[in-house]
């Protein structure tokens, strides 16, 4: 039994390492978080990198944000804004206050941001980047 789910885990996998684009990840410049009635494909694209070291600064990342924003860039933006909010959430709390969600202005603003940038409103995802960055310099 055992070589038979083997067998068929290598020919699943080589099948779908046949089919175009599915070997690598995708990548693409625009953003992905889109509404699910906007896409054709359950594959999300790889995001360019910030090109920001692991030390950076949530006020650097979201100068990257705001740059890619005006440039129209919205995958670089969106990556910027995903990281920008992955580390103003990575917090340390007192024992028992885990499950009490962040409501910062800070992580509402990039939340807001990402949502703008989804429906594709670059306008409204400056206006609460500028926001964040503002929340993050205090």
């Amino acid at each position: 039994m055992r070589e038979i789910l083997l067998g068929w885990s290598m020919f699943a996998g080589l099948a779908l390492a046949a089919l175009p684009g599915f070997a690598a990840n995708p990548v693409s410049t625009k953003a992905s978080n889109l509404p699910s009635s906007t896409i054709t494909s359950p594959i999300a694209p790889q995001l360019p990198s910030t090109g920001l070291g692991p030390d950076a600064t949530i006020g650097q990342i979201l100068a990257v944000a705001r740059s890619a924003l005006t440039e129209g860039k919205t995958g670089l933006a969106q990556e910027a804004l995903e990281n920008a909010e992955t580390q103003a959430l990575t917090r340390s709390v007192t024992f028992g206050t885990s499950n009490v969600p962040d409501s910062s202005d800070l992580v509402r603003n990039l939340s807001q941001a990402r949502d703008a940038l989804g429906r594709n409103d670059l306008a409204q995802a400056g206006h609460f980047t500028d926001l964040a960055i503002q929340e993050a310099g205090k």
